[in-house]
């Protein structure tokens, strides 16, 4: 068997628009049954509603960047709720109280592939690569991953009410193959990242116009939603009783404070102005790729266009040449420099630093600056960074860095610094889902145990 050549991706089609509703329609919450069968579909999906409908929907975002970080310089120092973040993390220190970094987690792996690969594979979806064609490591020719991703998994439970179930947002990711995918919709079914800002501007808001009228757009296209639905409970109101009765009549009652949700004013949500006219291949446009991304994204929020969302900073064994920091030599060959190298020490924390201050706090920043409900949209997001290696130079997976920000809704303790002490990161995983109101106990097929991490969810 040959290794499949990949060469980079200069330019993509955009992705065809999605109508609003989409998934909606009589079938699909009824199934064309009677009965109390009837009410299987469409129940589990209100039970999700009303539980937020006293307030704003939680969001998640995935953000991923490459080759490992200097552990020693990483790590902060002190206890879990008194502790000093280090160097790399200091231009986070605005949002301390925001923050759980987790310490110690190990990516397991096993099966077929390099260390990039398998890092990259499992980073959000906790399990082996599937056989394939991509050369690799030891282990022979792997495929891509072999379970859907953490963020796919929340949203085939959050995101069936939203135009988009999630969105992945790329900046300079590459042509298709398993260093460069990290979203799945299941076994050997990648999600790929859309790397260009204009394509996603055009998918988003140039058919839409978040003026009063485009707003108005959005919530008559919701409200037909909800007219379906309670059209169809109220029918059923007249055929049971007991607690079936009840479990009606409270679906009507969160039908009810959704309709009042969405006939708010949304002042948040506008179609955004932004300068989308350069070239998002060039190595040194990544940092206005990545920044317009996240405009992008957190106006898809706002607009609750979506409430899952992915942004990939490049891929795993990422060649980007950081020239705005005054670098020659690209991000994957500086992390394989030795650890008595000044050069890679200096410049792989430099590095690291500017992801933590112009990436995670950016994001922050423009979360923290959209009001919502009694708190702004970053009180109601899950934000978390992953590596697919924990040091470049040894390409291992122990300890991964992983940092929490947000706060789900309520659900998330911030202000901590949390040592799993060689934990799976698979339970990281499931603590997500539990975060997010997903019920599990296990996730992936690396890990054989159950459960989250104590004392995350």
């Amino acid at each position: 068997m040959k290794s499949r050549i990949v060469t980079p991706q200069r330019a993509r089609a955009t992705a065809p628009r999605k109508p609003f509703n989409h998934r909606f329609s009589r079938r699909a919450f009824l199934g064309a049954a009677g009965g109390a069968a009837a009410l299987v579909p469409f129940v589990p999906l209100l039970s999700r509603e009303a539980e937020g409908a006293d307030g704003p929907p939680k969001r998640i975002i995935t953000l991923f960047s490459a080759n490992g970080t200097l552990h020693e310089r990483w790590a902060p120092t002190g206890g879990e709720n008194d502790f000093t973040l280090p160097e790399i993390l200091a231009p986070l220190a605005p949002y301390q109280d925001r923050l759980v970094v987790l310490d110690g987690l190990e990516v397991i792996r096993q099966g077929l592939g390099d260390g990039h690969q398998m890092g990259m594979g499992s980073l959000w979806t906790g399990s082996q690569l599937l056989a394939g064609d991509f050369m690799g490591g030891d282990g022979g020719f792997a495929g891509y991953a072999g379970h859907a991703s953490v963020d796919q998994a929340i949203a085939e439970v959050i995101g069936a009410t939203t135009p988009y179930r999630s969105l992945e947002f790329g900046a300079q990711t590459g042509g298709a193959n398993v260093w460069t995918r990290m979203c799945y919709a299941g076994p050997n079914q990648p999600l790929p990242p859309e790397d260009n800002p204009q394509a996603m501007f055009d998918r988003l808001f140039a058919d839409i116009g978040m003026d009063p009228q485009g707003i108005e757009r959005l919530k008559s296209e919701r409200r037909s939603v909800i007219d379906l639905v309670k059209g169809d409970l109220e029918s059923l109101q007249s055929r049971y009783g007991g607690d079936d009765r009840i479990k009606i009549e409270a679906h009507l009652d969160a039908i009810r404070a959704i309709e009042t949700r969405n006939e708010a004013a949304v002042p948040s949500c506008e179609q955004p102005m932004l300068d989308l006219g350069f070239d998002p291949f060039a190595n040194d446009n990544f940092p206005q790729v990545v920044q317009r991304q996240i405009d992008l994204m957190v106006m898809a929020l706002a607009c609750d266009l979506t409430r899952v969302a992915s942004l990939q900073c490049s891929a795993s064994v990422s060649g980007v040449v950081f020239t705005w920091l005054g670098h020659s030599v690209g991000h994957h060959d500086l992390s394989h420099l030795g650890d008595d190298d000044p050069t890679m020490l200096d410049q792989i924390t430099a590095v690291n630093t500017w992801y933590a201050d112009q990436v995670l706090r950016y994001l922050l920043d423009r979360l923290a600056a959209v009001p919502e409900g009694e708190g702004t949209l970053l009180d109601n997001t899950l934000v978390v960074w992953g590596n697919e290696l924990s040091r470049g130079n040894s390409h291992g997976n122990h300890p991964v860095p992983f940092v929490l920000a947000g706060g789900a809704g309520g659900a998330l303790q911030g202000g901590r610094y949390l040592d799993a002490g060689q934990a799976p990161h698979n339970r990281m995983l499931v603590s997500l889902c539990q975060l997010m109101d997903v019920d599990v106990d296990t996730f992936g097929d690396n890990d054989p145990g159950s459960g989250g991490l104590p004392g995350l969810s």
